[in-house]
């Protein structure tokens, strides 16, 4: 049987809930204490769900929480045989945290001593949606500590998942990393920052792998922003195979401040992206990948614009001239807004 949870009871579950793994986070059975100890994340206060079959159902329903309350609430989930098992298991467990503070979701990942087995469990898991969570909306790292310096105009850090926000946390940066946790960019996701602060977005730093798929995911943010927001948005590009939190393990947590601290241009990414479309060994190639290149930047303001020339000066240097560039991409912008008005 169903039930309709209000947004105020889906958060007293989730307080509940989130209380029994802290607790279970400190008893012997626990691996990740260690875990995030090799993280180069010591001290974080994660929570674990332990091992088994129904371990925090029981403990719930001695809370006086029915099975139907857990399972709309996207902790339980009920079999065809109408039994009622954890949604998460054996998992280090982190929370989602609304700007006022309350608890309105999870992110977990898998106990790592699972991750070279055959059919493993995903490797990290969201809460369903319920009245208090949507992955389309809301972002890890979103507490109101973040809000608060948001407001005071720091800069916003868009990262893959929740350990590469506790990593940049870590760091000393100044920005306030957030992420969707595994979950695509929303629109949703950004007008929710611009409602925090009416900058906020011009002012983000996009992280990217190096590869194919990362520069997929810098062209889908960059088609997600405003004109405005599309010529000063920033953007950090990660070494292959690695993230945020991998270079914090390693040992490399300054290095990566000093880089989030002076990203490159999300513009320059989304050329990049373009140009990789193209053979620039030939002339042709070059050509085509420059006017592809004008045609999808050229929605961008004048200063902004000039400083993506330069980067596709860099690019096709010494094939293609400057004033070359500047001419296609003069063009571009008044086929740009002509096209607008």
């Amino acid at each position: 049987m169903s039930v309709e949870l209000t947004r105020e009871r889906v958060v007293e579950i989730n307080a509940a809930a989130w209380e029994y793994w802290r607790w279970s986070a400190n008893q012997d059975e626990d691996w990740t204490r260690e875990y995030l100890a090799r993280r180069g994340l010591r001290g974080l206060q994660a929570g674990c769900a332990p091992e088994g079959w129904a371990r925090l159902v029981g403990r719930m329903r001695g809370r006086g929480y029915s099975p139907d309350e857990l399972v709309a609430a996207g902790l339980a989930f009920r079999t065809e045989s109408g039994s009622v098992g954890d949604v998460f298991r054996d998992r280090l467990v982190l929370p989602y945290r609304d700007v006022d503070g309350s608890i309105i979701g999870f992110t977990a990942r898998r106990n790592p001593a699972t991750d070279d087995v055959d059919d493993a469990p995903a490797k990290y898991l969201n809460t369903t949606s319920t009245p208090a969570f949507d992955k389309s909306r809301d972002l890890y790292g979103l507490d109101p500590a973040a809000v608060r310096r948001i407001q005071a105009g720091a800069r916003v850090v868009f990262v893959e998942g929740a350990l590469d926000v506790e990593a940049i946390r870590r760091t000393g940066s100044a920005v306030v990393p957030v992420s969707g946790c595994g979950t695509a960019l929303t629109a949703t996701h950004l007008a929710q920052l611009r409602t925090i602060h009416p900058g906020a977005v011009a002012l983000a730093v996009f992280a990217f792998d190096a590869d194919d798929a990362g520069q997929a995911a810098a062209v889908r943010a960059w088609d997600l922003l405003t004109d405005d927001e599309a010529g000063t948005a920033g953007a950090l590009v990660l070494p292959d195979g690695t993230d945020p939190a991998q270079l914090v393990q390693d040992g490399h947590g300054q290095a990566l401040a000093e880089r989030l601290s002076r990203p490159q241009s999300l513009a320059s990414v989304v050329v990049d992206a373009v140009l990789a479309r193209h053979d620039l060994t030939i002339p042709e190639g070059r050509i085509a990948g420059l006017r592809a290149a004008a045609a999808r930047v050229a929605r961008i303001s004048a200063v902004p614009l000039s400083r993506v020339g330069t980067h596709l000066h860099a690019r096709l240097a010494p094939h293609t001239d400057l004033g070359v560039i500047a001419g296609e991409l003069a063009i571009a912008a008044a086929a740009a807004h002509h096209n607008n008005t």
